[in-house]
């Protein structure tokens, strides 16, 4: 009863500081950043009122979002609420915020957007996190992102379309933590209403690659996925230039079997993701070449 009604406080507290005046903003003003700062989602006692901050910011951040005509200008006179990462594309069109709620036994919940540059306006998508597991294989639906912080978004050109690698990483305090690179496909965009759509694929089949990170695949993959022990540190890095990524192997470490993620360690070796022929492939990184 006692948690139920704290729930219903925060909710309240961040809905009277939101009622102070943003719900048409062209910008973020103070009321916005008042309301921002009341919706602690790292910092309360438990889960269940962590996640009900989450869900508040992440409502604050549409209003926000949904509000603004210019995705590299929004934040520039603000500071970021904590906890939020905010990444822009190398080729400045797309902006990704992203932020992980703390839960329970070293699990977390996921929160995401995109605001584009569509034409001389702006478009945003809520990103909702998919309930699947993690997987190399599934398909590019619209709604198929598999939550995590996006610290990285690249723009690559190949027959004058434009296709986006996103590096995204998802910690986990007791299980396998992942790091992958999956590729965005912007969808053809359309008004209505004087509104923008964006619609945004993840994950396509343009790995030319039959290993990675400890899994055989048996056909071509849709993102690349590296798991690895809640106690380690594993890389997934673009490279100057933006043209490949430099990526950590993975091993078992001490007494870890194979396929057990949990026990899984950068070894001292990297492998260097390159494009080719409209492909993207994979080859060891020699000593002293990198």
């Amino acid at each position: 009863m006692l948690r139920a009604l704290a729930v219903a406080l925060i909710l309240s507290a961040c809905t009277e500081a939101a009622a102070r005046g943003f719900s048409s903003l062209p910008s973020i003003d103070s009321a916005w950043v008042a309301a921002a700062e009341a919706c602690r989602f790292r910092e309360d006692s438990t889960a269940e009122l962590r996640l009900a901050h989450g869900r508040r910011l992440d409502s604050l951040l549409t209003v926000a979002l949904e509000g603004s005509n210019e995705p590299l200008e929004l934040f520039r006179s603000h500071s970021l609420p904590s906890g939020v990462l905010r990444t822009v594309s190398s080729d400045k069109k797309l902006v990704a915020y992203s932020f992980a709620v703390p839960l329970s036994q070293g699990a977390y919940a996921y929160f995401g957007h995109v605001h584009a540059v569509i034409n001389s306006g702006a478009a945003h998508r809520v990103l909702h996190a998919s309930s699947q597991n993690l997987d190399a294989y599934r398909p590019t639906e619209p709604d198929d992102w598999f939550g995590g912080l996006i610290y990285h978004i690249e723009a690559t050109k190949y027959r004058q379309r434009t296709r986006y690698m996103a590096l995204i990483f998802r910690p986990h305090g007791q299980e396998a933590q992942a790091k992958w690179i999956e590729p965005w496909v912007v969808g053809r965009s359309t008004v209505r209403n004087g509104k923008a759509s964006l619609p945004l694929y993840f994950g396509a089949a343009v790995f030319s690659v039959t290993d990675f990170g400890g899994e055989h695949f048996t056909r071509p993959p849709k993102r690349l996925i590296l798991r690895y022990s809640p106690s380690v540190s594993a890389s997934i890095r673009v490279e100057k230039g933006g043209d490949s990524f430099l990526i950590d192997e993975l091993a078992p470490m001490r007494n870890g079997l194979p396929g057990d993620f949990r026990f899984y360690g950068p070894t001292l070796a990297q492998d260097r993701l390159y494009f080719d022929r409209g492909k993207w492939t994979m080859k060891a990184v020699e000593k002293g070449s990198k």
